[in-house]
């Protein structure tokens, strides 16, 4: 016996995945939107309200809340994580060691309310306690390839500019200090060069 779809089941299931996908985009943009908007860890009421779905719609979608930290995540992602893997435009490690804070500086900016909701929803998620720590890591392997030595060869001063780059330092700065940004990227230098050390700065 064929159990081939009939020609009129056909659009009625394509019709009912793409509403899927829709109430799903819709969610994952309107928690996004409420976390850059300061409440970085909103309810699945404002959820939905904000996405102008049903409560019943959050649930249904993601039933588990691991699936949508998982959403979270990829969306946010895809729109900035390019700005870290574009090429440096000098050869040289102190002006690649430049550019990279000021692309630091303002990823950090941007990204700050989503890295503060992570930080509190990690002990919650396994997928988001492994991003932060495969970010960390891919910072750290990205330091190690433009400063002119390793962190084996010079494991103090590497931990130093390292911390002294991190975004959470950063927040730190921003959020606990009450710095403005661009104090906070001035201090971030400063920290970075008395890390380096002043032979290093005169080169």
């Amino acid at each position: 016996m064929s159990t081939a779809k009939s020609p009129q089941q056909a659009p009625e299931t394509d019709g009912r995945k793409l509403r899927t996908n829709d109430s799903r985009k819709k969610i994952v943009d309107a928690f996004l939107k409420l976390v850059y908007e300061g409440n970085i860890s909103p309810s699945a009421e404002e959820v939905a309200s904000t996405a102008n779905v049903g409560l019943r719609t959050v649930f249904r979608r993601f039933n588990e809340m691991e699936l949508l930290y998982r959403e979270l995540i990829i969306e946010v992602q895809a729109r900035h994580l390019p700005t870290f893997l574009q090429p440096f435009t000098s050869s040289e490690w102190r002006e690649q060691l430049n550019e990279m804070i000021d692309r630091k500086a303002s990823a950090y900016e941007l990204l700050m309310p989503y890295r503060m909701a992570a930080k509190i929803y990690q002990h919650q998620s396994e997928f988001i306690k492994d991003n932060i720590a495969r970010w960390n890591f891919s910072q750290r392997k990205m330091l190690e390839l433009v400063l002119p030595f390793s962190s084996k060869k010079e494991p103090l001063k590497f931990a130093a500019i390292e911390v002294a780059l991190s975004f959470d330092t950063w927040i730190q700065l921003r959020n606990e200090q009450k710095m403005s940004a661009k104090k906070s990227k001035q201090l971030m230098i400063y920290m970075m060069e008395i890390a380096l050390g002043s032979d290093d700065i005169k080169k």
